[in-house]
């Protein structure tokens, strides 16, 4: 039919039947993780590979340690107990870092996502990275000491920043209310320090992922807006996975521009962007014009929670202009459930609800009529909990298992150090 027609490409077929070592390793051990106590039988037949095959595979993931024999089970299927097989909790850990502009919570956890501790550094992201990552690296150090373990042990490190993320290249590209962070490679700043893979994404990508799987794969897609001292949002598609676009600037919500308030100057140089009209700081920055005294943003969660009458009406028609550029995202991409985070919205119903209220009434029927608009289930965590999941994923990614099964002598990088070679 000419040209244009035989060059348009089909989907690529699924990699995970691909006859290719690792990725057969990968979709077996996430199964694995997944699934707790999982037999061969099962393996077989959720894969449709030949028996001899997933002994093969078995045979490599329980050599290097990633996964370890679960004793006998599979009660549920006929004739007699199967050998079953589990994630290994004892091979190794996975290092999370959550940062926000005051704060970065870290975590580190096992394979089967227990977590083995928990920690908090209170470091504003105005330090600038050497600081800020050197504390976050000293940590992580102190951690494993604690836990009887060393720098060989992380499997693998996230990292969640708050400003945009190059996820593939691991830095941050001009990120508004972060100086000093444009370009710095935190990918190989912490690969260097634990030769082990590094993966660096938006902090609200990760409480997306964290939310998402929260609900064990339902209510997909799902929208996740956070209201903190940016406005960040994050998607997570139907199928599981989040959406970074091409150059991982997929969902930067903060700065869409509301036109009819363009006389806002935002941090980036730009007015009227969404970030510096429904930021905590910025309507705490109204609150203290119409009262004539200076608000800072905790004080302004105290008022909201006391049910201060300006607060509250400066809250509801913030509330309000978030939710029209939420719908106007309903009608883009449609998801089945929003979530809504943030200090401001944990502490009162009348944010949530007028954001509900207008998405419902701005939006396309087709794209509300099974919509839900909630509060975070997992709160300040989210984005721990999403950290430690891409973590985890990252290992039993079929280049994670690559690299953790590669032979002695190989001159494999983690990833990270790959990035920055």
């Amino acid at each position: 039919m000419g040209t244009l027609w035989t060059e348009v490409q089909l989907l690529k077929p699924d990699r995970n039947l691909a006859p290719d070592a690792h990725a057969a390793r990968s979709v077996i051990a996430r199964m694995i993780a997944d699934g707790g106590l999982v037999s061969r039988r099962e393996i077989v037949k959720v894969t449709g590979l030949a028996r001899s095959t997933i002994d093969g595979h078995l045979g490599v993931l329980l050599e290097n340690g990633l996964i370890e024999d679960g004793g006998l089970g599979g009660g549920n299927l006929r004739g007699r107990p199967a050998q079953v097989f589990k994630v290994s909790a004892a091979r190794g850990v996975v290092l999370v870092a959550d940062v926000s502009i005051e704060v970065t919570r870290l975590a580190l956890t096992t394979l089967d996502k227990v977590v083995v501790e928990r920690r908090d550094i209170d470091m504003h992201v105005e330090v600038g990275p050497m600081v800020l990552l050197c504390a976050i690296c000293d940590a992580f150090a102190e951690m494993l000491h604690a836990n009887s373990l060393v720098a060989d042990d992380a499997l693998a490190i996230s990292v969640g920043l708050p400003g945009p993320v190059d996820s593939h290249l691991g830095f941050a590209v001009r990120p508004p209310l972060m100086p000093g962070w444009d370009g710095f490679s935190v990918c190989k700043f912490m690969a260097e320090r634990f030769v082990c893979d590094v993966i660096v994404d938006n902090d609200v990508n990760l409480m997306a992922l964290g939310e998402a799987r929260a609900y064990g794969g339902a209510h997909l897609p799902l929208l996740m807006i956070n209201i903190s001292t940016g406005v960040g949002a994050g998607f997570v598609s139907e199928s599981g996975l989040l959406l970074h676009g091409a150059d991982g600037a997929a969902a930067d919500i903060g700065h869409i521009q509301m036109r009819d308030m363009s006389d806002v100057l935002c941090n980036c140089g730009n007015r009227g962007c969404l970030e510096a009209i429904a930021s905590v700081g910025a309507m705490a920055d109204r609150v203290s014009k119409t009262l004539g005294t200076a608000v800072d943003p905790k004080e302004l969660i105290a008022r909201l929670m006391l049910g201060d009458a300006t607060t509250v009406s400066v809250v509801r028609e913030t509330a309000s202009t978030l939710g029209r550029a939420i719908a106007d995202l309903v009608n883009f991409c449609n998801p089945a459930r929003i979530v809504i985070g943030g200090d401001v919205t944990e502490c009162t119903e009348d944010v949530l609800s007028q954001i509900r209220s207008v998405v419902y009434q701005q939006a396309q029927p087709l794209a509300t009529r099974n919509l839900s608009v909630t509060h975070s289930a997992l709160g300040k965590e989210a984005g721990l909990v999403g950290g430690m999941i891409s973590a985890i994923e990252q290992v039993l990614s079929p280049r994670g298992i690559q690299y953790l099964t590669r032979p002695a002598g190989s001159t494999m990088l983690p990833l990270g150090l790959q990035i920055g070679a």
